[in-house]
């Protein structure tokens, strides 16, 4: 099975690579960055600019990169299902669970790209326009430029897990529907919607979207001098979008094994 799945993943990765679309995502969010400078001027006056990353990788991610992970993500399976390839690759030994797993593989294969893109983007940006030798007060450093990036690093990374139940939630939404402009159009009515209720619900702990700035909290707060801590907003961050993941997936993949595919 891992075989298979590993297979069809790098089949999906290769086309992929081919259509334009995919190069969008990263293209908007560099330019996103690129663009941010015009909002906070630099000058290479011995004050570190870490302010400038702080506030820009999460706009970059969960704003226009969100976006466009979810309309991304949403035309996965939808289109293979409009266009009726999915019945071709499914001649070969691929089971339609393998199958949405390659999906998933290769939606939080692009949620990587995109917050790699964003994070290059940022810091080359404050590295050649501003001071990157580390944060200080009072005349002493308190945290030393190689602490903040791997601050940033371990950010990066658990920002990644509700990145990821982001693109399970797309790809739910694609499995319903052989429409990619339903699938993309619900995703985006359906995050907002569930963003604008959340709170007035009092369900807000319990939604993996929540938490999309949690991951930048601890590099925010050393920004300012402050000493942050991971626990427990991060553990909530990480169970909430595993939960999120599993019954995202989970619920396409029961979608898909009832769906008739000659209709």
């Amino acid at each position: 099975m891992i075989v298979r799945v590993w297979i069809a993943y790098k089949l999906e990765v290769l086309k992929a690579i081919r259509l334009k679309f995919t190069y969008l995502g990263p293209a908007l969010v560099v330019l996103t960055v690129a663009a941010m400078p015009l909002l906070q001027r630099f000058e290479r006056d011995g004050v570190s600019d870490y302010a400038f990353i702080a506030y820009t990788t999460p706009v970059a991610l969960n704003l226009v990169g969100l976006i466009l992970l979810l309309a991304y993500c949403a035309s996965l399976v939808s289109n293979e299902l409009a266009s009726g390839t999915i019945r071709t690759l499914l001649v070969r030994p691929l089971r339609r669970y393998e199958f949405l797993a390659a999906k998933l593989l290769l939606g939080m294969t692009y949620a990587v790209v995109l917050t790699a893109s964003a994070a290059a983007a940022t810091w080359a940006i404050a590295f050649a326009l501003g001071d990157l030798a580390g944060v200080a007060y009072g005349g002493e450093v308190v945290f030393t430029a190689s602490r903040m990036m791997l601050t940033y690093l371990a950010g990066a990374a658990a920002a990644l897990a509700p990145q990821f139940a982001a693109v399970a939630f797309a790809v739910m939404l694609s499995s319903l529907t052989r429409n990619t402009g339903a699938a993309v159009g619900g995703a985006m009515s359906l995050w907002v919607v569930s963003d604008t209720l959340k709170y007035p619900l009092r369900a807000a702990p319990y939604l993996f979207s929540t938490y999309l700035e949690t991951p930048w909290q601890v590099f925010q707060r050393q920004v300012d001098a402050l000493e942050g801590q991971w626990l427990p907003d991060i553990g909530y961050c990480l169970l909430t979008s595993t939960v999120s993941f599993v019954i995202f997936a989970a619920i396409a993949m029961y979608a898909l094994s009832r769906r008739n595919l000659n209709t």
